[in-house]
């Protein structure tokens, strides 16, 4: 089943073992899914990073300045090498895609078309 209005992902950090969260989507748009995002206790040391790359988008948005894309590439790293998985209700899921989260609020861009079996 692909992302829909109501279908909720569990966002999960495998080698860990780790919930950090849960995104319930609320819209659908070609490139992202919009989502809330109800965060576990164990999201609380990964929220800073979150939030950095946020405020780096966001600065991006107004200055492509290239030290700001450097350090933006750099937190992108970093969120990438936590190795995070999106795991649906029926097990299938996303184990490549960027995802932004701001506060109780999440998006996602898949980059494989379709969920794939976790």
């Amino acid at each position: 089943m692909s992302p829909h209005p109501g279908v909720r992902y569990t966002l999960e950090r495998p080698t860990t073992g780790e919930v950090l969260g849960t995104l319930t989507v609320t819209s659908v748009e070609l490139f992202a899914v919009t989502a809330t995002f109800d965060a576990t206790p164990a999201f609380g040391p990964y929220r800073p990073l979150f939030d950095e790359d946020a405020r780096l988008a966001q600065h991006l948005a107004e200055d492509p300045d290239p030290d700001l894309l450097e350090r933006a590439e750099a937190v992108l790293d970093g969120l990438m090498s936590l190795s995070l998985i999106l795991r649906g209700d029926s097990g299938r899921g996303y184990r490549d895609f960027l995802l932004g989260i701001e506060g109780d609020e999440a998006s996602f861009r898949p980059l494989t078309p379709e969920e794939e079996p976790l």
